[in-house]
């Protein structure tokens, strides 16, 4: 994405649509993800995801040294559509391989763990992809095929369902998993809680380039660093969740979250500005400790709450729900974006809309 938004045209727009399109599959997919996960082996399914992630990999590569940005796109959508089928998996698993006690610290580690991979990824991307696109290349290949190496230690639960039938059109399997979760009303609380994380984490992960490049008139180092702060910042807030849980299960540190999320947000609109590189930083990271104190509630209480043998059914119909706002927030960014919408108003309004929410959720 940093790729994008230096090097062609209309590349704030282009970023937002780059999200949409990695994240549309979730929609599409994520039916078809939860069955396959209950009706096989976690293990199993993930060493053949990560196994043909290899060739998605190969895409990009080809991508990055034809310079081609439709190629690029289409190696995006294929690593979409392989993350929406190891998201059931991912998240499936932890409550099969730990106590529920234990669930808020591992669900606090693998968020940490995605942000740090997504921040690694932005860097590797604008440092090497514009100057040495083979060695970009070489890295790219080499962590799908370390992924798949590790994916093969998993221990091997065995299936929860073997014998789930499995639909034959995805988007009938994703319907049906969105009434059956709409019929548990804590399941579904705690999957419109996780949708909201991943619709506010999205919009920031959209505008914070933006904002560098024309509001701090900074380049891809600077949005490396911020990328940076925010990751520390979701790590810090997920931690920070695990430990006021102390091993429950409940949804209430995510109010606080949202709180923390919508006054920071007004405040990095109304004073994001070159001369306040510092303070919008720590208003970053304030926004990023707010979500991460959303996300780690809710996904553990979509995990212990779901029966196990359907379990990764429920955590892919929350995949359902939180692809749905990452959508909705990529396409409202891309065309506020290309309307010429300031990076600033747009974190005003996230923060007025996670007031907003708030006050709902506390009435």
């Amino acid at each position: 994405m940093v790729l994008i938004l230096y090097r062609a045209k209309d590349g704030p727009a282009l970023v937002a649509l780059a999200g949409g399109v990695f994240i549309l599959p979730f929609l599409l997919c994520s039916g078809i993800a939860g069955e396959l996960a209950d009706r096989f082996d976690k293990a199993r399914v993930a060493t053949v995801v990560k196994g043909v992630e290899i060739g998605a990999a190969g895409l990009a590569v080809a991508g990055f040294l034809a310079g081609s940005v439709p190629v690029l796109f289409a190696a995006l959508l294929a690593f979409g559509v392989l993350a929406a089928l190891f998201g059931p998996v991912k998240y499936g698993l932890l409550p099969d391989l730990l106590e529920t006690a234990r669930l808020p610290l591992a669900n606090a580690m693998v968020d940490f763990a995605t942000f740090l991979a997504i921040l690694a990824g932005t860097a590797l991307g604008g440092l090497l992809g514009a100057r040495e696109p083979w060695l970009l290349g070489a890295v790219v290949m080499g962590f799908a095929l370390l992924a798949f190496g590790a994916a093969a230690l998993i221990p091997r639960p065995g299936a929860a369902r073997p014998g789930l039938k499995l639909s034959a059109s995805p988007v009938a399997a994703s319907a049906d998993l969105l009434r059956t979760l709409r019929g548990a009303a804590p399941l579904w609380r705690a999957a419109l809680v996780n949708a909201w994380f991943w619709f506010a984490g999205i919009t920031c992960m959209t505008l914070l380039p933006v904002l560098t490049r024309t509001t701090l008139g900074r380049g891809p180092g600077a949005v490396t660093l911020g990328l940076t702060v925010f990751s520390l910042g979701i790590g810090a807030g997920s931690f920070l969740a695990a430990s006021r849980l102390r091993g429950r299960i409940a949804l209430a540190p995510a109010w606080g979250g949202t709180v923390a999320v919508g006054i920071a947000a007004l405040a990095l609109g109304a004073l994001a500005a070159a001369d306040r590189f510092g303070v919008t930083l720590a208003l970053l990271f304030v926004v990023a400790l707010g979500g991460g104190v959303i996300a780690v509630p809710s996904f553990a209480a979509v995990q212990a709450w779901a029966p196990a043998e359907a379990r990764a059914r429920a955590v892919a119909g929350t995949n359902i729900l939180s692809a749905a706002g990452m959508v909705a927030a990529s396409l409202i960014l891309t065309a506020l974006l290309h309307a010429g919408a300031g990076p600033r108003a747009l974190f005003a309004g996230l923060g007025a809309i996670a007031l907003s929410l708030a006050l709902a959720a506390r009435r």
